[in-house]
């Protein structure tokens, strides 16, 4: 009877034994596969609370100094591209363009005073030219007439010695020459007078030229001063600030009659055209993320609420936080890493749902899912969608 209880109490513990073993090794095979899916599933769909909603921000600062006096605008406020922001006094500015425009107006007559200058100027070098050549051939007139005395009263010397002609006649003569070289020298006096006054009249014709500034068919001094009036212009059109872009108008402290200062900005525009996510995602799981894939962002502001994003860009740099710069040589802290941290890289996700009752706000707290397979944008076909992401960044 004892041998046959001990041989039970044998059995039993063998079964338990048995049983225990059988479900210690189900433990730890479905231990083994429980962690080979999660591996699988995160290595393919990769996921991250290390996101924030993100928006292009930019700073609204006038192109021309002056006092606001009109302010169409409230910090928060959206408004539509072209709308009217802010105006700055515009009447210094348009008398500058009055100025401008009336430089402009004395130019062109200048200009048409000195091409008429010039004309007048042609005219003279040409009625000079003419008295010249009247010069040239009275002096070539008086030339020949005074050669003919010269020989004339050359032949009356030999014969007044042989008294073959009288004195009178011998003096009457000389007298012709005498005022026919004296004529001559006048002639000439004339022809040289004529010559510097051509050479005076060329040099005041090309100072004229050159005061017209002409280049071809283009007037350097007009378009000069137009390009003053073009200047002047842009001045007036600056003064009246307009949104470039569909956006919200955010830290907006200032009002009418605040002097606003070229350069300086006066306050931020929130891009309402487009609307991403900044998700910081584990080097080790960048080889499973692609530009084009689609992915699923969730916001902690709005509980269960789901916005569609494709992927368009992963950063290619990461500052390394162990490393300072000493001069031209970096320093390395010498630490001895028992865990190994991941680094984290920025991906970039685009979100193209929107939901006026859950509106996004640039800083709000996401996560992020990368699915995987390609996104599917409305009104884009999926080649183009390829072609958008081989482009954005190339891979």
């Amino acid at each position: 009877m004892e041998n046959s209880q001990t041989d039970n109490h044998a059995i039993n513990f063998k079964r338990r034994m048995m049983l225990g073993r059988i479900i210690g090794t189900l433990i730890v095979l479905g231990a083994l596969l429980t962690g080979a899916l999660v591996w699988r599933i995160n290595y393919q769909h990769p996921r991250t609370n290390d996101a924030m909603v993100r928006a292009n921000i930019v700073g609204i600062a006038p192109e021309v100094s002056g006092r606001i006096v009109e302010l169409h605008v409230e910090d928060n406020q959206y408004v539509k591209q072209g709308d009217l922001l802010y105006v700055i006094d515009p009447r210094p500015y348009q008398a500058k363009l009055a100025q401008a425009k009336a430089e402009l107006l004395v130019a062109e007559k200048d200009v048409d005073s000195r091409r008429a200058s010039s004309g007048s100027a042609e005219l003279a070098i040409e009625r000079l030219e003419h008295q010249r050549a009247a010069a040239e051939a009275e002096v070539s007139r008086i030339e020949a007439e005074d050669e003919y005395l010269h020989s004339y009263l050359e032949r009356l010397e030999p014969l007044a010695e042989k008294q073959y002609v009288t004195a009178d006649q011998l003096k009457q003569a000389r007298s012709k020459y005498a005022a026919s070289r004296a004529e001559l020298a006048d002639a000439r006096a004339k022809e040289l007078s004529a010559r510097s006054a051509i050479d005076e009249a060329k040099s005041d014709s090309r100072r004229a030229v050159s005061l017209i500034a002409q280049v071809g068919n283009v007037n350097a001094r007009i378009e000069a001063a137009k390009a003053v009036v073009a200047a002047a212009e842009l001045d007036v059109e600056y003064c009246s600030v307009r949104a470039p872009f569909d956006a919200y108008v955010t830290n907006l402290n200032t009002r009418e009659g605040e002097y606003a200062k070229t350069g300086t900005q006066m306050f931020a525009l929130v891009d309402d055209r487009h609307w991403y996510a900044i998700a910081n995602f584990k080097e080790t799981y960048l080889q499973s993320i692609r530009p084009g894939q689609e992915a699923d962002v969730f916001l902690i502001g709005y509980p269960g609420k789901r916005y569609r994003g494709v992927v368009t860009g992963i950063g290619w740099a990461n500052y390394p936080d162990n490393i300072k710069q000493q001069g031209v040589l970096p320093e390395v802290q010498r630490t001895l890493n028992w865990v190994i941290l991941a680094s984290r890289f920025p991906v970039r996700i685009e979100i193209h749902e929107r939901d006026p009752e859950h509106p996004l706000r640039m800083g709000m707290t996401a996560f992020v899912t990368v699915l995987d397979r390609p996104a599917e944008i409305p009104g884009l076909s999926p080649a183009t969608e390829e072609g958008e992401s081989k482009t954005r960044i190339p891979q």
